[in-house]
């Protein structure tokens, strides 16, 4: 099912009329404001519903669980993300191409949309097994958001005559990177955070020469 019949369904199946999918775009737009502000606080639906003015069981109702509600989320977030936007469709170098996916990955990380993501991903269980146990849904739906931007730095550069298993390992690369140089954002200099910047950008486009 994609995600826009998801969004025209209820967690039961059921068709949702046009207010029902109005609550259920006010519950994501709510679920990704609580999680782009963090506060310190735990993942909590109970806290996207208070926040909405809702029961448990409209949220329950519209996304089945906070499994449900966290993978609805991510598939927003993916669709919000701009990865599949006409941009990525670059010219120029290697390290004009690569300096602009890193610059797309900067903006959307200081973006709601990307600290959202951020605040989840730190939420859920650190052990693979049992995160998958406890949030199958959620699991799958970041895999998803995340595939979007690798295969979205490969198609960035799949007209260029590189070595395929550099591309591939570069792809791994530049997201847990850039995730790093983020988390030095508002505590080192600005001048040195960019500094960071541009020297990944020269290593991963000397790497792939």
């Amino acid at each position: 099912m994609t995600e826009a019949s998801a969004a025209r369904q209820s967690a039961a199946g059921t068709r949702l009329n046009r207010k029902g999918r109005e609550t259920r775009q006010r519950l994501l737009d709510i679920a990704i404001g609580c999680l782009a502000d963090g506060g310190g606080e735990p993942l909590s639906a109970n806290r996207v519903a208070k926040e909405a003015g809702v029961s448990w069981g409209t949220l329950k109702h519209q996304f089945g669980d906070i499994d449900g509600l966290w993978a609805a989320v991510l598939e927003e977030l993916t669709d919000r993300s701009g990865a599949n936007d006409p941009w990525l469709r670059i010219t120029g170098t290697v390290r004009q191409r690569v300096a602009e996916m890193v610059d797309a990955i900067w903006t959307i990380l200081d973006k709601p949309e990307g600290r959202a993501v951020e605040t989840l991903r730190g939420g859920l269980p650190n052990d693979r097994a049992e995160r998958l146990a406890a949030f199958p849904l959620t699991t799958a739906a970041l895999a998803r958001y995340e595939d979007v931007w690798l295969r979205a730095f490969e198609y960035a550069l799949a007209d260029l005559d590189l070595e395929a298993d550099r591309v591939d390992r570069v792809r791994s690369l530049i997201p847990m990177a850039m995730r790093g140089i983020n988390n030095e954002r508002r505590l080192s200099a600005p001048a040195e955070v960019a500094a960071a910047r541009h020297c990944l950008v020269d290593a991963i486009a000397a790497y792939l020469h």
